[in-house]
């Protein structure tokens, strides 16, 4: 499991294979993609797409109440503080 001191940067509203995640940045360089569901780490992406790819799909794709959603249910499960919450709000 990822401690707290080994997160680097966290990032909000990434779309993955039709589904919500978030990206968290470890002081090492490498990305992980947390389960939007349970929080278990669910994969380590290594491929072309960038965060401005994904986020700009999802925006197209996501309706504003289901992005407020899914920050509810991130911030419950600590993912993210509300300090992240201004980072998306050009999604609503």
């Amino acid at each position: 499991m990822i401690k707290r001191e080994d997160i680097l940067h966290k990032t909000t509203y990434v779309w993955k294979e039709n589904e919500k995640y978030t990206s968290i940045i470890k002081n090492d360089g490498s990305r992980v993609i947390l389960n939007k569901k349970d929080s278990d780490i669910w994969k380590i992406i290594n491929d072309d797409d960038t965060v401005d790819d994904i986020i700009r799909h999802m925006k197209d794709t996501m309706s504003a109440n289901q992005v407020e959603d899914r920050l509810e249910e991130f911030i419950k499960i600590g993912i993210i503080t509300n300090e992240d919450m201004f980072w998306g709000d050009d999604l609503l």
